[in-house]
């Protein structure tokens, strides 16, 4: 069964582009105060320009614009030129004129502090969905998740009983348990697997945290690659206890 999304717009990332823009123009009028040009008479004088705070705020708003358009506010600039509506099947989605069958993904990729999601094809080629571009961009996440990971399932479990190592971006994947920076967490040893949300101002950053052997190790989730893979052979391999 088919599920289309509608392009939606994105305010938070257009308000971050509105405040770059407004650092932007207090650079400008205090780089024009010296030529006696005011663009911003009330707020912007001489007296302010002498004053032992301006050059933090001199030295803070052409970085902090950077920050606001380039990186928080991209999604706006992506959203002028997304078509407005995308629809995704079990075996693939259709995006404008292009489309993506799901067998022919290789690695799939979840920046969660930017809430973008990669998928890389076997024509080396890179489809970048900006879930907040789309209404409803939970169940498109599950949805893809779920195509992704039962198309890759059956050669992973392959691969495993072949004696391979699986390469999950920060982790592998062996028969006999994970393998993190080059050793080996045992299937027996492992006490939980959970996910944590760690928040550092306006950015959230996703942790896989296992604990084994009462040692806690966290790893970045956007350096997951196929994570949807990858939690699946967790679940079936985890010890109960």
């Amino acid at each position: 069964m088919s599920m289309s999304h509608a392009r939606i717009f994105p305010r938070y990332s257009f308000y971050c582009v509105l405040g770059g823009l407004a650092a932007l123009y207090v650079f400008l009028a205090m780089m024009l105060v010296p030529i006696k040009v005011y663009i911003l008479p009330y707020l912007i004088t001489p007296a302010f320009i002498h004053h032992k705070g301006a050059i933090v705020v001199l030295f803070l708003a052409v970085p902090s614009a950077i920050y606001l358009i380039f990186w928080q506010g991209s999604d706006f600039f992506a959203w002028l030129r997304t078509p407005a509506q995308m629809t995704v099947g079990a075996q693939g989605l259709r995006l404008g004129d292009r489309t993506l069958a799901f067998a022919d993904v290789t690695r799939f990729r979840h920046r969660h502090n930017r809430n973008h999601v990669l998928l890389d094809t076997r024509d080396g080629k890179t489809l970048r969905l900006r879930l907040n571009l789309w209404d409803a961009p939970d169940a498109l996440l599950a949805a893809i998740e779920e195509a992704v990971g039962a198309t890759m399932a059956r050669d992973v479990e392959r691969r495993l009983h072949a004696g391979e190592t699986v390469k999950f971006g920060a982790l592998g994947l062996q028969a006999e348990g994970l393998v993190h920076k080059g050793q080996l967490i045992a299937w027996s040893s492992i006490d939980t697997i959970r996910t944590q949300s760690d928040e550092d101002g306006m950015e959230v950053d996703e942790h896989l945290v296992i604990v084994a052997q009462g040692k806690s190790r966290k790893i970045d989730r956007s350096k997951i690659d196929n994570e949807p893979v990858l939690m699946a052979c967790l679940m079936q391999r985890l010890p109960t206890h």
